[in-house]
């Protein structure tokens, strides 16, 4: 089945992406571009047309991710009204990807793990992990043994590790640690610093609750849709990067209160009342009243630090102008689009994909090692 590269290669499938408003051409972005329907407070104005990447913290980036900064560094370039936010997912499972956890480096024989996150955390969010001391020691000294592999003159290298230790050095949460060495490498490779939104921040604000309300009150028809439009898509040869959504699908997780993994949670129905539940790894099940024929996350709010799953840009939808997308992200919303029309009544914003995805052509695939070697894009 074709992959987002496979549409953005031909004619007809840039025109089926062009159906569901993702564009890789600048102009026909900004074109489409409309004051969001909500404000989330970090607007900065009205003439503002907020346009954000959202993505989950790591210590270092890939080619893929870079593309996605460097596309809404030239939106904001092209258009002085456009306000360049990055959503930080620091509520997702850190161990979701490697580089959530430890950054690499490249060695003698290939590439070396450098882990900055303490040993048995990889099931909960990075909001929650608390940095040891001792193991990011390990991985600063870890680290800069490993510059001297690097291609370039060694004065140079060790240079530019020592200004970035004080950033490896940051102190409290991994989340913290990955915000303050991205905003570092953005800012040192990219010269671009976009506003930084904390999807933590976003769930304390009340800003989700609306739509993820619609979703609960609504939540035959949403599944529906999602299944419907995935087998369309599939029916037309394109991989909308989703599986079907089971009859108790909710878009909501919650931490274990036995040792902190994150937990799906699922719809049950007792009676006439509609409860959130989830099992933990001790086999104990955990149940949150959403009501009987208002449903709402009240309760839920009340007991556990829940968090939404990649229903994301459904939630914050009406207070943004636009998105740029990733390679998976961009499919997702030839589903989420549809599904938000048909559903829960919300015009879908455009959204911005690269038009080239390889950033590093013949290097190493690392905005960190782009900054040791003195690179900038």
């Amino acid at each position: 089945m074709r992959a987002l590269i496979d549409l953005q290669a031909s004619r007809a499938g840039r025109l089926l992406l062009e159906d569901s408003m993702i564009f890789d051409d600048p102009s026909a972005l900004l074109a489409c571009l409309r004051a969001p329907r909500r404000d989330t407070g970090t607007q900065g104005g009205p003439n503002n047309r907020p346009v954000y990447v959202h993505q989950q913290a790591y210590l270092d980036y890939r080619s893929s991710v870079v593309a996605k900064m460097l596309a809404l560094r030239g939106l904001h370039d092209r258009s002085m009204d456009v306000q360049a936010d990055f959503i930080w997912i620091d509520t997702d499972r850190a161990g979701s990807d490697k580089l959530g956890l430890r950054l690499y480096l490249p060695g003698r024989h290939g590439k070396v793990p450098i882990r900055f996150a303490p040993s048995g955390c990889d099931r909960l969010e990075s909001r929650f992990i608390a940095l040891d001391p001792a193991v990011v020691r390990r991985a600063m000294n870890r680290m800069k043994q490993m510059v001297h592999h690097l291609p370039g003159a060694r004065k140079e290298l060790l240079a530019r590790f020592d200004i970035l230790r004080p950033v490896l050095e940051t102190e409290g949460s991994l989340t913290k640690l990955s915000r303050a060495l991205s905003d570092f490498l953005f800012d040192e490779v990219l010269s671009f610093k976009p506003r930084p939104v904390l999807v933590s921040s976003l769930i304390d604000a009340g800003v989700l609750n609306d739509v993820l309300e619609k979703i609960l009150n609504r939540q035959r028809a949403f599944v529906d849709a999602v299944n419907i439009r995935i087998r369309h898509l599939q029916s037309s040869d394109i991989a909308p990067q989703l599986k079907p959504l089971p009859d108790d699908y909710l878009p909501l997780f919650m931490p274990c209160p036995a040792d902190g993994r994150r937990l799906r949670l699922r719809l049950e129905i007792d009676g006439a009342t509609k409860l959130a539940c989830a099992t933990d790894s001790a086999g104990e099940q955990h149940s949150f009243e959403l009501g009987r024929t208002d449903l709402s996350l009240q309760t839920l709010s009340g007991q556990v630090q829940w968090s939404p799953d990649i229903s994301l840009p459904m939630l914050v939808n009406c207070h943004y102008s636009g998105m740029v997308a990733g390679k998976s992200s961009a499919l997702y919303m030839m589903v989420f689009g549809p599904v938000m029309q048909r559903v829960l009544e919300l015009d879908p914003i455009p959204v911005f994909v690269p038009s080239s995805w390889d950033v590093f052509p013949g290097q190493f695939d690392s905005l960190l090692c782009a900054y040791l070697s003195g690179n900038r894009i």
